[in-house]
């Protein structure tokens, strides 16, 4: 979820991720991303109740794919995986937030495939069902896996490295593939993450982006929970909570 822009200076986020690649959009919501590099490409399902992004990437040579944050959408993201004839090897969660996972127990089910997430976020795995949407019938969340700063997930001879970026909560983390950067809630186009939810800080959210987004490079292509993709360069030029000291 997005921090709301200053009154005097709108964000200009808009409502749903739009692109010339829209138009080969499937009809369950999901399309084709840049590619991470030569052997990877991106594929995003939306979410429409929160325009949450849940990311499966694929290995282009391979039948094998990682899924990042499935929520509400997560038959869409099955049926993509089957259509695309795919086999998960596992689920990683950027936070705890009901809308990022709400789909783990349908994926796991579907798929046969373990669940990681970083452990300052257990906590919130027994809070799955407080987002206002998430059925109340819905299954336990659980992570088989712990994720931590500055992990390195090897994946068919390719690597997933993890950032743990605290502020939107306790155990946000950012995964950072190439030349790519999938961000979770910690930073969007034009804005940054929330930080009144339980578990949040402003000032350990405003850290994290300075002092570990930031250092990435500039061209890095931001991947984020909500929203549109926009680059590290442009944030730190453009947005309107986070601008870079030498912006400012």
């Amino acid at each position: 979820m997005r921090a709301r822009p200053p009154r005097r200076r709108r964000s200009g986020l808009p409502d749903s991720v739009s692109s010339a690649a829209d138009a080969d959009a499937a009809t369950d919501g999901s399309r084709p991303m840049s590619q991470l590099g030569d052997l990877v490409q991106l594929h995003l399902v939306v979410d429409p109740l929160y325009d949450q992004n849940c990311y499966i990437l694929r290995r282009r040579d391979t039948d094998r794919c990682l899924i990042v944050d499935p929520g509400l959408q997560a038959e869409a993201v099955i049926r993509l995986v089957d259509d695309l004839r795919l086999r998960c090897d596992r689920i990683l969660l950027t936070h705890g937030h009901p809308d990022h996972l709400a789909g783990v127990p349908a994926i796991k089910a579907a798929l046969d495939s373990p669940a990681a997430i970083h452990p300052a976020d257990r906590w919130l795995l027994d809070q799955a069902r407080s987002f206002p949407g998430i059925p109340a019938d819905l299954p336990a969340v659980v992570c088989e896996d712990d994720l931590a700063d500055g992990q390195v997930i090897a994946w068919n001879e390719l690597e997933v490295a993890v950032l743990h970026t605290p502020g939107h909560t306790p155990g946000s983390v950012c995964f950072v593939t190439g030349p790519d950067l999938l961000a979770g809630d910690t930073l969007f186009r034009r804005s940054v993450g929330r930080s009144d939810l339980p578990g949040g800080s402003r000032e350990t959210l405003l850290f994290s982006i300075q002092d570990r987004l930031y250092a990435l490079p500039p061209a890095t292509v931001v991947h984020p929970g909500h929203g549109a993709p926009t680059t590290i360069g442009e944030e730190m030029r453009a947005n309107p909570f986070a601008l870079h000291p030498t912006f400012r």
